[in-house]
């Protein structure tokens, strides 16, 4: 079965205005699809209506079964519309594996698809990041082999390579005439991290606050994805750097409350802490503190408290703290979300025992 990834996917129907006969769209990034769908649509040009797309939802509590949809997929005609799109959202997990009557109607439609028809298979689950990994292996798996022809196009919503995203950020930005800084689409990614590619769920909210200036910045960034202002990220610096615990969880519990992941934070940090280094070799440099501030880009309200912090930060901690938190971010990328949480909980007892 020919597999492909969103990005690449994409633009062979742009650039080819046509779609195979069967699409299998499946990923923890399952908003994605919705965009597949949409510009299958568009490559054919063609107006919707009830007939022309046509969509089902397999959820447990449905009337029609593969066969019913593979025969109405079969009986498109040229006459009828020029081209028909069907996409059945998979919602049940169950749906996810085929019965043998639905196999054998697969295999039957496959030897000779309709070439009036698309028909898309979109599985659309709510199911955590790990929980889909297993989905994955095992149930997927076996609806991948199910549909196995020359004429199925799998594709694989979290395939999505981070150049790719960036690329895509900045082409959505230019097409609409705003001006997004590389700097901003770099905080976009420290603040997104494993989760990188769900920022294109959010462009239409970038592009409302921009819609007057035309331009983004990286100052805008983190109270525009996060909702939280960075002034919360700031007070659990100075909690770490004060090693006041009790402080620290607090601000942690408050950020979980209002949805900021565990890899927002963990990126911030990493950020933070980089910063600090990489101002200490600059003041080794002999670099003024302004031109430092400009290098960093530190707001100018907070650049003399930031200096001092730098001056009075020994350089052996500094590297311990990015030892531990890089250590950090790996557990995080291999042990999923709430063992992160955890780890970032325990991170400043960790910081405590440093000297």
């Amino acid at each position: 079965m020919p597999e492909s990834t969103f990005f690449s996917f994409l633009a062979r129907v742009q650039a080819e205005k046509k779609c195979p006969p069967l699409l299998l769209l499946y990923g923890f990034n399952e908003f994605l699809g919705e965009r597949i769908v949409s510009e299958v649509g568009r490559a054919f040009g063609q107006a919707r209506g009830e007939f022309s797309f046509k969509r089902y939802y397999f959820d447990g509590e449905e009337e029609t079964d593969w066969e019913q949809v593979l025969e109405e997929a079969n009986s498109s005609s040229f006459f009828l519309s020029a081209q028909r799109v069907i996409t059945v959202v998979i919602r049940d997990e169950k749906k996810v594996t085929l019965n043998a009557a639905a196999k054998k109607a697969f295999a039957a439609y496959l030897r000779k698809p309709n070439p009036h028809a698309t028909l898309i298979a979109y599985v659309s689950l709510d199911l955590s990041r790990d929980d889909y990994k297993q989905l994955k292996k095992e149930k997927l798996a076996r609806l991948r082999e199910a549909l196995e022809s020359p004429h199925t196009v799998s594709i694989d919503l979290d395939r999505t390579g981070d150049a790719e995203v960036r690329a895509f950020i900045k082409n959505h930005m230019k097409e609409r005439r705003i001006a997004i800084s590389s700097a901003a689409v770099e905080r976009i990614q420290e603040i997104m991290g494993d989760d990188f590619v769900g920022i294109i769920h959010q462009l239409p909210k970038l592009e409302a606050a921009a819609a007057k200036s035309l331009t983004i910045g990286s100052e805008e960034i983190d109270e525009l994805i996060s909702g939280i202002s960075s002034h919360s990220i700031w007070d659990l610096t100075e909690a770490i750097e004060r090693e006041d615990a009790a402080a620290y969880l607090d601000i942690l519990k408050y950020l979980f409350i209002n949805g900021v992941k565990p890899s927002f934070i963990i990126g911030t940090l990493i950020a933070y802490y980089h910063k600090i280094y990489t101002a200490k070799f600059l003041m080794r440099r002999r670099f003024s503190a302004a031109d430092i501030g400009k290098v960093l880009q530190q707001p100018a309200f907070i650049l003399n408290k930031f200096i001092a912090l730098v001056k009075n930060f020994p350089d052996a901690k500094i590297q311990a703290v990015l030892d531990l938190i890089y250590r950090l971010d790996y557990e995080s990328k291999t042990s999923g979300e709430e063992s992160a949480r955890i780890s970032l909980q325990s991170f400043i007892f960790q910081v405590k025992l440093l000297r």
